[in-house]
């Protein structure tokens, strides 16, 4: 409301887009409970969407992933790493920072079977660097998504 941002000063373009019945629009995503409480599951921005229409919040697979031992992982439609014309046939990959023994292979296959088909990760590709971060060590996805792309070839998903 009024309290968090009036609007964008000298810009009443931005404001319409920003604005929805004097509501920001901070573009997270979230769900209420059966008890009301809200759950923020995501971002707008992040959201895949399967060629099935189903909607994937990289975060909610992302956590299914937590114990696989790997430092840091984030999951990413492969169509968005290497953007390809195709509506059809959407993978999600994982990206792992470092190598992934085979104890923390065996962890990520059953932590995948676990999940719903169209939320399973087809293929891990293994990262050196440290993920991208904000001040508040959110992900900062773009960043590493371009990241890859521009080190890392659609060939090099461990399938």
């Amino acid at each position: 409301g009024p309290t968090v941002m009036l609007g964008y000063l000298d810009a009443p373009e931005l404001n319409e887009e920003a604005f929805l019945e004097g509501w920001l629009r901070t573009g997270d995503l979230g769900r209420f409970d059966a008890s009301g409480a809200l759950h923020l599951v995501g971002r707008q921005r992040d959201l895949i969407v399967t060629a099935g229409g189903k909607n994937v919040y990289p975060q909610d697979v992302e956590s299914a992933f937590a114990k696989i031992g790997a430092e840091e992982w984030a999951v990413f439609a492969h169509n968005y790493l290497w953007p390809r014309n195709e509506l059809t046939g959407e993978e999600l990959v994982l990206v792992v920072r470092g190598e992934m023994d085979a104890a923390m292979r065996d962890a990520f296959a059953a932590c995948n079977r676990r999940l719903a088909d169209f939320k399973r990760v087809s293929g891990v590709l293994s990262w050196q660097d440290d993920f991208p971060r904000t001040a508040s060590m959110k992900l900062k996805r773009s960043v590493l998504a371009e990241q890859v792309r521009a080190a890392c070839t659609p060939d090099e998903v461990q399938r």
